[in-house]
């Protein structure tokens, strides 16, 4: 990574785009637990600050709710609900479609809830536009049986197309159904930094999730990192967020 980092053409504009939960933030059975540690908080703001540098975090959690646990500057992109949502400098952009077809999600939270009580250790995330069931808490072995029923359960909605299934690390979350994902964040932070510096992007994209193999495909220029040993179309491998922790240092140093 380092040496694809430094061999990377000089005229490009160098894009490190991360994942939060998983790559910059522990794992907890609670989705409202996870918080950029400082030393992680200081590494990205010294990253952003370097000449011909771009930073952006491409998250599946709400835009408002990213800014919250990151909050880094205004420089640094943030994509939220997997791309529907994008931030820069104060400029924000979402999905045309994205509020009209939220509204039609309406009742689904309520209809999964059942399954906080069916099993025990289940988790329901209202995210207003989607509607997420972490199963971390959940023994692995009844994790399939709990996404199978929250799929039973959600099947008024499925049927009518009004939501789109995304099956993620310990989670499965019914979005809009409406275009978008993380590799189409990843192209429009890419054009856009291109469009404001001029310059061909090179973008590494650093993510653990399966949500994330979206970007690992989209990346034309650059280079894709899992974290993590499963399966992956990612150019290269980290062991997990402590290998994140070194890569971020190393940026640093090499200013």
């Amino acid at each position: 990574m380092q040496a694809a980092v430094a061999s990377r053409p000089p005229d490009s504009a160098f894009i490190l785009l991360l994942d939060f939960d998983g790559t910059l933030a522990e794992f907890n059975s609670d989705p409202a637990a996870p918080q950029l540690t400082q030393e992680r908080w200081d590494c990205l703001e010294q990253i952003s600050r370097q000449p011909g540098v771009v930073v952006g975090i491409v998250s599946g959690r709400r835009l408002d709710d990213l800014r919250l646990r990151t909050r880094l500057p205004d420089r640094i992109y943030h994509a939220g609900l997997h791309g529907l949502e994008i931030e820069i400098d104060g400029r924000r952009t979402g999905h045309p479609d994205l509020f009209a077809a939220a509204q039609r999600l309406e009742g689904l939270a309520d209809a999964l809830g059942r399954l906080v009580a069916e099993a025990p250790g289940a988790l329901i995330e209202d995210k207003g536009a989607s509607v997420a069931v972490h199963a971390r808490g959940v023994p692995p072995e009844r994790r399939e049986a709990l996404f199978a029923r929250a799929d039973i359960l959600a099947v008024p909605w499925i049927a009518e197309r009004l939501v789109r299934r995304l099956e993620g690390n310990a989670v499965v979350e019914y979005l809009p159904n409406i275009d978008g994902h993380k590799g189409d964040a990843t192209r429009w932070i890419a054009d856009d930094v291109e469009a404001r510096t001029g310059r061909a992007a090179w973008v590494a994209y650093i993510g653990d999730d399966v949500t994330d193999e979206d970007a690992f495909r989209a990346i034309t220029s650059g280079i894709s990192i899992l974290v993590g040993l499963r399966p992956t179309s990612a150019t290269h491998k980290l062991n997990g967020i402590a290998d994140v922790d070194q890569f971020l240092r190393w940026l640093v140093r090499r200013g």
